[in-house]
């Protein structure tokens, strides 16, 4: 921007003048023949001492463009007087404008998405404080880019007071030449799914260019735990080809979970183990892909074996397929089988949207009668709402915030008798930071099954570490339930944090109902080596039940990543 207005001049000849060679602190002392114009320069405040001349001169400088955003752009200084170490600068701020009228044509403002106002000539115009002219420039430049003209350039011209209190201008665009984005080059991990490119982070050639907003896009790569970006986004630009650089690198990003549980059993009081095992393969194959393996054996007999694989963007399109195979064998008693089959939508990069069919057998695997276990087929169909938001190179606790709500509508068929049934399912979890040391973390999980009557092998099974901690692995089953897992958290060092445990949950029976249950314990996060170690000790009960230390559970778990 060139403003044609007398500005402060000969400072730095003045300043020059002086024997820098002088080692002597200096003083400088402001000073105006108007005593409100020294007022508002007292009000203002500037520093006084300085080591050397070089410090002095930008603190002027500074003073002066500070002056000038409140509107004295007329300040200017008149005299500078020295007798070492004081350094005396007379300044005058000349009137103190309030507004500025910006002319230009009528189709520029409407370029610029400015609504204007029109003089008694009929120009148009637009009304700008003084004080908020640089960064309207500023927003106007940023807009320009964002309309693919990197390259404009916005400057005043014809700049006059018509009163007191307000100044005109002749507002100059120059657009220069228009950009298109030709493409995207990936630097560093060169085989990355190019569909992330386009559906993911939602950069499409062929489009007005926009840096500042693909740069923005490009930080959704934060939330994708297979790859870091090295530094921001940078672009060539040549005589007629725009192309945009990310640069990458691949990261570890396959999972393994194994846990192990000890309690003592109730009637022997011996020593009882129970675990897990949790294979988690990412992206191996550079499309993004995911499969999950997981088996569990708990005290209570109870068996199960899940595997799901997760294909994003089939054949470069937005929409993303998951399927999944889950295998419940319960001692003697039954097996249950279900497979499922989702297409979801990735609306952005924390929030996906699916839509699913689920059938399930399960068969009784005695010839003996047992109550309410008995064979059937159920077929569902689901809507499920995902948002996952996880926490940037942080591998002691890699999730900041995840909601999950499901809705099934299904019909279960015993021999030749139907039954419509709806499933409800809601999951949470969140950190709350206090402060670098301090923060809660809160994880609910409800789960409702609206039937006329129920099957105990179509309940739903929660417990231990994953649930409410300090009971067996699954062992309560329940038509509905509600789990509310609590932990405050104090950070020792980066890679240490301790915790307490208070959990409760409140469920329901086919033949019973508020029932509830507490959790309390402590326990604690490590980052090792080998992966993420977590100890939890806890002590369950139910609302009548005594505290009994010989019940407390000991669960232990290690994330690794490889």
């Amino acid at each position: 921007m060139t403003i044609r207005l007398k500005l402060f001049i000969g400072i730095l000849g003045a300043l020059g003048a002086i024997n820098i060679g002088t080692a002597q602190a200096l003083e400088l002392k402001i000073t105006s023949a108007n005593v409100l114009h020294l007022e508002v320069i007292e009000t203002i405040g500037y520093t006084k001492t300085f080591e050397d001349f070089s410090t002095l001169e930008t603190q002027i400088s500074s003073l002066t463009a500070q002056l000038y955003q409140l509107g004295y752009i007329e300040a200017q200084v008149l005299e500078i007087s020295k007798n070492l170490p004081l350094v005396v600068a007379t300044m005058a701020l000349g009137p103190k404008y309030d507004t500025i009228k910006l002319y230009a044509d009528k189709e520029l403002f409407n370029f610029l998405e400015l609504e204007s106002s029109n003089d008694l000539e009929n120009n148009s115009y637009y009304s700008v404080d003084v004080s908020d002219l640089e960064s309207t420039l500023n927003s106007l430049t940023n807009l320009l880019t964002s309309k693919s003209h990197p390259f404009a350039s916005v400057s005043l011209k014809n700049i006059s007071p018509i009163n007191m209190t307000t100044l005109i201008a002749d507002l100059v665009v120059k657009k220069k030449q228009s950009r298109q984005l030709q493409s995207v080059e990936i630097k560093g991990y060169e085989k990355f799914p190019r569909a992330f490119i386009k559906q993911y982070l939602g950069i499409k050639v062929n489009t007005p260019f926009d840096l500042k907003a693909i740069q923005s896009k490009t930080e959704a790569l934060n939330q994708l735990n297979f790859t870091n970006q090295l530094r921001p986004a940078e672009v060539l630009f040549t005589q007629d080809t725009t192309r945009v650089y990310l640069y990458l690198e691949k990261t570890k990003s396959n999972r393994f979970d194994g846990f192990l549980g000890f309690g003592s059993d109730e009637t022997s009081g011996s020593l009882e183990l129970n675990g897990y095992l949790n294979l988690n393969l990412v992206n191996n194959l550079n499309f993004g892909e995911s499969f999950r393996l997981n088996y569990r054996s708990d005290e209570n007999e109870l068996k199960t074996f899940e595997t799901q694989l997760t294909l994003p963007y089939l054949f470069k399109s937005p929409i993303g397929s998951e399927l999944q195979l889950n295998i419940i064998k319960k001692d003697s008693t039954f097996t249950t089988t279900d497979q499922a089959a989702s297409l979801y939508y990735q609306i952005n990069p924390k929030q996906k949207v699916f839509l699913g069919i689920k059938s399930s057998q399960s068969n009784a695997l005695t010839a003996e009668s047992i109550t309410r276990v008995q064979d059937f087929r159920t077929t569902a169909y689901e809507l499920r709402y995902e948002y996952l938001q996880r926490n940037t190179n942080n591998l002691l606790v890699p999730l900041k915030r995840f909601f999950e709500v499901r809705l099934s509508k299904a019909t279960r068929k015993i021999t030749d008798t139907e039954t419509n049934q709806t499933t409800y399912t809601l999951k949470a979890s969140n950190i709350f930071s206090l402060n670098l040391k301090n923060s809660i973390y809160l994880r609910l999980n409800a789960q409702s099954l609206n039937s006329e009557n129920y099957l105990q092998n179509e309940l739903f099974r929660f417990g231990g570490i994953n649930a409410i901690r300090g009971f067996e692995e699954n062992s309560i089953t329940a038509k509905q339930f509600g789990i509310l897992a609590t932990e405050y958290r104090y950070q020792l060092s980066p890679g240490l944090y301790i915790h307490s445990i208070i959990d409760a949950a409140y469920f329901e029976t086919p033949t019973q109902s508020n029932q509830k249950l507490f959790g309390f314990g402590f326990g604690f996060g490590l980052l090792t080596e080998a992966g993420v170690l977590k100890f939890n000790l806890a002590n369950g009960k139910t609302e009548t039940q005594n505290f009994k230390f010989s019940d407390s559970k000991v669960h232990l778990s290690l994330t690794a990543t490889f």
